[in-house]
């Protein structure tokens, strides 16, 4: 029995090290990767693009295609139904 608590706890942890070193290490370059990339510069450079893209996207003559305006003003009809019928 002895010999059983071991060889089990030699593989646990043998397991345990594995574990790190191969998947456990992937994983922690990814989410370092993650966290590196968002910083406040990234931030600040991604709004910038999106208030660029809103600039230029208002100086065209017709943002939307007529299929998504309707689709929007079908969606818009039916929320403006929803709300109104709660009470």
């Amino acid at each position: 029995m002895r010999i059983y608590v071991y060889k089990l706890l030699i593989s646990i942890i043998a397991i345990f090290f594995l574990y790190h070193l191969t998947i456990g290490h992937t994983i922690y370059k990814f989410q370092n990767k993650i966290y590196s990339s968002i910083d406040k510069k990234t931030v600040g450079d991604f709004k910038e693009k999106i208030r660029e893209e809103v600039r230029n996207s208002l100086k065209k003559e017709r943002i939307l295609k007529k299929e998504d305006a309707l689709l929007l003003k079908e969606l818009f009809i039916k929320l403006n139904s929803e709300i109104k019928n709660t009470k």
